[in-house]
């Protein structure tokens, strides 16, 4: 199931971004984005227990992907994907024409993840995380 992220659900989100992230966000950083109004975080649960999530900005005509992340042990169950259909459901309601993203260029998961979702490498940034480039892509809503 997925469902809209609430301030209760922060605990078990920064545990899942801990795993998740070499950079991982802190608490205060979720409730900031959850006090934004072009900010739209949701939770994932399988067999009853949060287990991903993910967040988007919708500015005008563009969503932009901000964080996606899944526990490792639910990996590969279809979670990341779950999530990816509702946020590209959600931002297409809200009127956005396009979504973007940025991604470690090493990220190979998470860049076929995106790519099964019709999103197109467009740009790449040198040494955007720490020295090593990001791909920023792009998918047509």
């Amino acid at each position: 199931m997925i469902k809209r992220m609430t301030a209760a659900d922060i605990g078990l989100i920064v545990e899942i971004d801990n795993a998740a992230f070499g950079k991982p966000w802190k608490e205060q950083d979720f409730k900031d984005e959850l006090e934004k109004d072009h900010a739209y975080y949701f939770t994932a649960d399988y067999d009853g227990k949060t287990v991903g999530y993910g967040g988007i900005w919708c500015v005008y005509e563009t969503a932009e992907l901000i964080r996606i992340a899944v526990e490792p042990s639910a990996r590969g169950c279809g979670t990341a994907g779950r999530i990816m259909e509702h946020i590209l459901d959600f931002a297409a309601e809200k009127g956005c024409e396009k979504m973007m993203l940025e991604v470690r260029k090493s990220n190979e998961a998470a860049i076929g993840l995106y790519k099964k979702y019709g999103f197109s490498e467009i740009s790449v940034r040198k040494g955007y995380y720490d020295g090593e480039d990001a791909v920023i892509m792009q998918k047509e809503l």
